[in-house]
């Protein structure tokens, strides 16, 4: 392994031009020699000083430095190449801070490199510890410095991004910063209107997660658009209401996601905009990218636009989905039949409660509805009223499901003729005492597809 030599040291004579002969390297411009010697390890642009006469100390002028400590037999013999680099640019700034060490430095000399490099106003910074493969950037200095160039950002050791409210002056840099994290598992962004970024693409080859919020109270964006390619991605979270174009690429491995999105639709524009082609496709393309999930929460408002979809495109089937949450606003439960008639495996259905009101008025679509052959087992968790819609959806899962083992729901307060914490189930042979409310005769006589269902009553 070649050592590092003090230019001193090498013969010169043995480069040394004959007299006739015209010095072409030492007739150089130092600009070019410069940009040269910023683009070769600095142990090579110390050897260049036994090129030509000329050359003897220009490397010391080089505002650059690509060092590794393999290069040096003696550690004190790096660490003063680094300080005495550091110290002829005192009050200059410096292009390149490139130092391979290894663990037997202590971070506290490595951080000061790191500290006073920023302050020489770098550009491209690279410190790794070449034993443990761990890099200088959890610095938090090295986040504040404005001079870096974030090209040449690497951060091979991060695993978490967690990003709140952040405006971009780079429309990339968040793009690059994520190309940049070999090992990076966590997205999560909590963005803003007017952000700066219009764009954002997701490509990372180890994401596991990626979550992606917006206040649906800001204004939305008519061209903000989000493009995911994580072929590892398990888990994903969108609760937006300002996105116009959700793009989801090569996604086999999708476990779990959470959608509340609208694809920056408004109210009023759902059904004009229901037969623009453009939007069609977007809509159907971004369900096409999570079909293969296995569990899956959506809200009402985002089912709202599937359902008036649905009605100019086929949605795709999604034969691994074995649990479904789906978060209603009201009962506006007519919706979800056309999602269900896509879910021929599913076994779990929640029907959940939504803290926003979102509603818009919808044609319901008549049809008779498929079987729900596989479905096994319901929890409505909001409270039921007994009002007519909520009654039709109980009576809709009951009619329709012929292996259904139970469905579990709850009443309203308004309904309990006293407090108790006991479970109470249901079954055809149950006779409804006078205290209990008409609501558990209705129950009793809905006619059920499935002889071993039981309703729970919480």
């Amino acid at each position: 392994m070649f050592k590092f030599m003090d230019a001193a040291r090498v013969k010169p004579a043995l480069f040394t031009n004959p007299p006739s002969e015209v010095d072409r390297l030492g007739s150089l411009p130092d600009c070019l020699i410069f940009q040269i010697f910023l683009n070769l390890p600095t142990k090579d642009v110390v050897q260049t000083s036994a090129l030509s006469t000329r050359w003897t100390t220009l490397w010391k002028d080089v505002h650059g430095l690509d060092l590794d400590t393999e290069d040096f037999n003696i550690h004190e013999t790096f660490v003063s190449f680094v300080d005495n680099f550091l110290e002829r640019n005192r009050g200059s700034s410096i292009h390149l801070f490139k130092v391979a060490y290894d663990s037997s430095y202590k971070p506290d000399l490595v951080n000061h490199w790191v500290d006073t490099a920023v302050r020489l106003k770098v550009e491209h910074l690279d410190v790794l510890d070449i034993l443990s493969a761990q890099d200088i950037m959890t610095n938090p200095i090295v986040y504040t410095c404005s001079s870096l160039v974030p090209e040449r950002v690497s951060l091979p050791s991060l695993k978490d991004i967690v990003l709140i409210l952040v405006e971009y002056t780079n429309r990339w840099a968040l793009e690059k910063l994520i190309s940049q994290c070999p090992v990076l598992e966590n997205v999560s962004i909590d963005r803003i209107y007017g952000d700066g970024m219009p764009i954002l693409r997701v490509c990372s080859q180890s994401l596991l997660s990626f979550m992606h919020y917006w206040d649906k109270n800001d204004d939305y964006e008519k061209d903000r658009i989000v493009e995911i390619d994580a072929p590892m991605l398990k888990c994903l979270r969108i609760s937006d209401g300002g996105t116009a174009s959700f793009i989801i690429k090569n996604q086999p491995s999708l476990v779990e996601a959470d959608i509340d999105t609208v694809f920056s639709l408004t109210t009023e524009r759902w059904l004009r905009v229901a037969n623009e082609i453009q939007t069609r496709d977007m809509v159907r393309d971004f369900h096409v990218g999570i079909s293969k999930v296995k569990d899956l929460t959506i809200a009402s408002s985002t089912l709202e636009v599937i359902y008036d979809y649905a009605r100019y495109v086929q949605l795709p089937i999604f034969r691994n989905l074995y649990t479904l949450c789906v978060r209603f606003d009201s009962y506006m439960w007519e919706m979800l039949p056309v999602f269900l008639e896509v879910c021929p495996n599913l076994k779990t259905l929640v029907v959940g409660t939504s803290e926003n009101y979102h509603m818009v008025d919808l044609t319901v679509i008549a049809r008779p509805w498929s079987l729900l052959s596989s479905l096994e087992h319901v929890d409505i968790e909001r409270p039921l009223k007994g009002e007519a819609l909520e009654m039709a959806l109980v009576g809709y899962l009951l009619e329709n499901s012929p292996n259904l083992k139970k469905l579990s729901l709850s009443l309203h307060d308004s309904l309990k003729k006293g407090k108790s914490d006991h479970k109470l189930t249901l079954s055809l042979d149950d006779a409804p005492k006078k205290e209990e409310s008409d609501i558990f005769i209705e129950l009793l006589n809905f006619p059920r597809l499935s002889c071993s269902c039981q309703i729970i009553v919480r």
